[in-house]
């Protein structure tokens, strides 16, 4: 590529992504399929997803979590980290536990391990990310159950309170 032909797609998608720039993210994500890769990750290893949740782009970070194909675990190059590392270490606590959130409910693990064999709980600041603790320790504990764990309702009267009688 030469230097007047300006950023490629892929350039611009992690642009836009540190900005929160949704004009551009969807000029990008407007564009023929094959000129970007919604995974794509600069020198380091950092993907749009990485840049959205460590500058807190939270509309940006929604779209790219309905964009078929993204990688939401995907890991950086340097720390081996996913997005939700990033985002539960943002300085701001309730953007973090916002950030959080939707990249949990979108698939995102919250037992993967950085270099440093932290989850992204221990990532988040004790002092400051309680809540962001708090949420994901409610998460992980819920997935260890299985709904077929939970004993059904086996009273006669069918009225979805469990029978105290034996």
């Amino acid at each position: 590529m030469s230097d007047d032909e300006g950023a490629s797609n892929n350039e611009l998608l992690l642009a836009a992504c540190r900005e929160d720039n949704l004009g551009l993210l969807d000029e990008v994500l407007s564009s023929e399929p094959d000129s970007f890769s919604i995974n794509h990750t600069d020198g380091l290893g950092n993907s749009a997803l990485h840049y959205a949740a460590k500058y807190a782009s939270t509309d940006c970070l929604e779209i790219l979590l309905y964009f078929d194909g993204i990688d939401i675990n995907i890991k950086n190059r340097l720390e081996w980290e996913t997005p939700l590392h990033k985002a539960v270490a943002y300085e701001d606590p309730e953007t973090a536990l916002t950030m959080t959130r939707l990249l949990v409910e979108a698939g995102a693990s919250t037992t993967a391990l950085n270099k440093q064999k932290q989850t992204p709980a221990d990532k988040a600041p004790s002092d400051t990310h309680g809540e962001v603790k708090e949420y994901l320790e409610t998460v992980r504990i819920g997935s260890n159950y299985d709904a077929r764990d939970i004993p059904a309702d086996d009273d006669d009267d069918s009225d979805g309170v469990a029978s105290d009688e034996d």
